[in-house]
């Protein structure tokens, strides 16, 4: 008995042994599998003193810390991004960032607002600012139109440097149409570095139309005025009249009157800021006055402009020596025999010859007085014209031979005197010889 007790103690002294000292590792990481720890995981510690410290393990381990770049591994609830590599990202950003901070060197704005009320026909001024930061060469300006509706007076005009260094311009523009829209404005800036580009938006509006009847003479000014007149017999019926106007900021070579059939502007000089005409209509000689009215967009009225019609002394017309000078010709011509006298009386008295060439070039220039014509006869369908121009308005075609005087020569012209007092010009091969 004592034997046996001996034996089983042997035993299971062996079996306690083998149980606290196990051969295989596999009993270490049965524990850590339980624990839903990553696959193929291995501890560097037993099971006993893993679990200990487990609690004091860091949360973000030492090689997240050295590489923040590195790709982590992904989550159910992310979304990979495509061509996520390290080494590309900084540099799309990068151009991200270059291509929002471009800096900006010119800046284009419109300075003066438009009126409230605009019509059409009228002349507008719109100022615009243009800043350049750096050096720059030249500056063009474009003009961007969707349609005809505007028209641009001056798109050549220069750009003035302000004191700020800033430049600034006007530009006129003049409706045509009820619904209009002002051109897109582009300055185009030519640089050391290159060509810059930089625009003002169109505007869009609206005009009120003016469709007045009778005397309106389809002018829209700042100021219209008559600056002097002439009124001559045209026939037993009619006078030509001739105005001299002068207008501001207005559109004065529209200038047209519906009332009479034979009217138009003879010459015209100027622009869109100052402007002049000559203008002539034949009127009814039954009428007392010669008016017509203009639009004044200053005081928003239709302003009524009116002459006496009757013939008078030629004091104004288009061209500057209207004024007949018969008398000039016949001084010229005693003048000259007067020296013709004195020079031969001088030679007889003194004998020389000196005062004998004088009176010879004195008798020259009397030969040449006398051969300028004075008075002529015009042939049969000559045409009498206001200026010695061959675009100018005809006063008169002769139907028969007619005798005039004649006043002077200009450009081909003769300047001749009718025998009703009228004043106009003919081709010099329309006198008979």
């Amino acid at each position: 008995m004592r034997f046996l007790l001996f034996f089983f103690c042997i035993i299971g002294l062996f079996a306690q042994e083998t149980s606290m000292f196990p051969q295989d590792s596999d009993a270490y990481t049965q524990p850590m599998q339980n624990q839903n720890s990553p696959q193929g995981f291995l501890p560097a510690t037993p099971a006993p003193i893993e679990k200990e410290s487990s609690l004091n393990t860091p949360l973000v381990q030492e090689k997240d810390l050295k590489n923040p770049f590195e790709k982590s591994p992904p989550q159910e609830d992310l979304i990979p991004l495509e061509n996520s590599d390290s080494n590309q990202a900084p540099n799309s950003i990068q151009e991200n960032y270059q291509g929002t901070l471009t800096p900006k060197n010119v800046y284009l704005s419109l300075v003066s607002p438009l009126q409230n009320v605009l019509y059409v026909k009228q002349i507008i001024p719109i100022e615009v600012k243009l800043l350049i930061f750096g050096e720059y060469s030249k500056i063009t300006t474009n003009f961007i139109a969707k349609d005809s509706s505007v028209s641009v007076l001056n798109p050549e005009e220069n750009w003035i440097l302000n004191q700020d260094s800033s430049l600034r311009n006007t530009f006129y523009f003049r409706i045509e149409q009820v619904n209009f829209t002002i051109p897109k404005i582009e300055a185009i800036i030519q640089t050391s570095e290159g060509v810059l580009r930089e625009s003002a938006e169109s505007i869009v509006g609206k005009a009120v139309p003016l469709e007045r009847k009778g005397s309106y003479s389809q002018v829209v000014a700042n100021d219209l005025r008559i600056v002097d007149t002439k009124i001559t017999s045209y026939d037993s019926q009619s006078n030509l009249a001739v105005f001299q106007l002068q207008s501001t900021m207005g559109n004065l070579f529209d200038f047209h009157l519906e009332t009479y059939a034979q009217q138009g502007i003879e010459s015209k000089r100027g622009d869109y800021k100052e402007s002049e005409i000559f203008y002539y209509a034949v009127v009814p000689k039954s009428l007392d006055k010669i008016s017509f009215d203009y639009f004044n967009v200053q005081s928003a009225k239709y302003v009524e402009l009116h002459i006496d019609n009757f013939s008078q002394d030629d004091r104004v017309s288009t061209q500057s020596d209207i004024r007949p000078k018969n008398t000039l010709q016949i001084y010229k011509i005693l003048a000259t025999i007067f020296l013709i006298i004195v020079f031969l009386g001088l030679y007889l008295y003194y004998r020389k010859k000196l005062f004998l060439v004088l009176g010879a070039i004195v008798l020259a220039v009397l030969i040449y007085l006398l051969s300028i014509k004075t008075s002529a006869t015009l042939k049969t369908d000559v045409e009498i014209r206001i200026q010695p121009t061959f675009n100018s308005t005809i006063i008169l075609t002769t139907q028969n031979p007619m005798e005039v005087k004649i006043l002077s020569d200009k450009y081909g012209y003769y300047k001749i005197l009718l025998e009703d007092d009228r004043i106009g010009w003919v081709r010099k091969d329309g006198i008979q010889n």
